[in-house]
């Protein structure tokens, strides 16, 4: 059986989710990993040099630099999110998933992608300073609709209600994604830089740089699994409505 059959069949588990998320990666493990070379990567180098511990006299226009470049970390993460599922479901439906044909359509549609992301920062932002759990509350609900708009056409607003429709019902095993995703790559960032600082020559930006970058190449096959599961969901919603 195809991995789309799989997804269509029925609703799958954690682990179906996760293994079939790897099965992807390593099939496309070309495109996917230009795509993390070319857009993320780059953002993990510039974040380990401002890394205050790295910084010989970090000053407040440094500080008030770093806040505006959150902003920018958010976009840059959310671009390489949006690139990750258009060649996850374009192998899913037997299509082009080389990394020129995701790019082009990223392109194709950049501004309204950074506006949805502007409108979804300022959102979680307040809210989280509100309350904390009102940010993670809306994070969650809203966690596909960068999906929603580049996979399912969903403008504007239309994308966030069809966000929070997919994950209605389904609230925890998102969020399961989304904890797990960041608990393994702490977990491994945490281990690496212990090993890697206990090495003399390493104890510098290149260590930091290392046991940040490769957490990041094995939670690529957790990160498409969440994307599955939205496809997942996404499909047996589909056949209620």
């Amino acid at each position: 059986m195809s991995s789309l059959s799989e997804l269509q069949s029925r609703k799958l588990g954690f682990i179906e989710l996760i293994s079939m998320g790897f099965d992807v990666y390593l099939k496309n493990v070309k495109p996917i990993l230009l795509l993390f070379c070319t857009i993320y990567l780059p953002l993990l180098i510039i974040l380990s040099a401002l890394n205050p511990e790295n910084q010989t006299n970090p000053s407040g226009l440094f500080l008030a630099f770093f806040i505006v470049f959150s902003i920018v970390v958010a976009l840059v993460g959310f671009i390489y999110y949006i690139a990750l599922a258009l060649i996850t479901e374009n192998y899913l439906h037997g299509r082009d998933t080389s990394y020129q044909s995701a790019v082009q359509k990223i392109v194709s549609n950049l501004l309204p992608l950074v506006g949805l992301c502007l409108i979804f920062s300022i959102n979680y932002f307040i809210r989280f300073m509100l309350l904390i759990i009102p940010g993670i509350v809306y994070t969650v609900n809203n966690q596909y609709y960068g999906l929603a708009f580049i996979l399912r056409e969903q403008k504007g607003k239309d994308a966030f209600n069809y966000s929070r429709s997919r994950v209605e019902g389904n609230w925890w095993k998102v969020l399961f994604f989304i904890f797990l995703g960041g608990l393994i790559s702490l977990a491994l960032q945490f281990i690496l830089n212990s090993v890697l600082t206990s090495i003399p020559f390493m104890k510098n930006f290149w260590g930091d740089l290392l046991s940040v970058i490769l957490p990041q190449f094995i939670v690529i096959g957790i990160t498409i699994g969440n994307i599955l599961l939205f496809l997942n969901l996404d499909y047996h919603k589909s056949l209620e409505s």
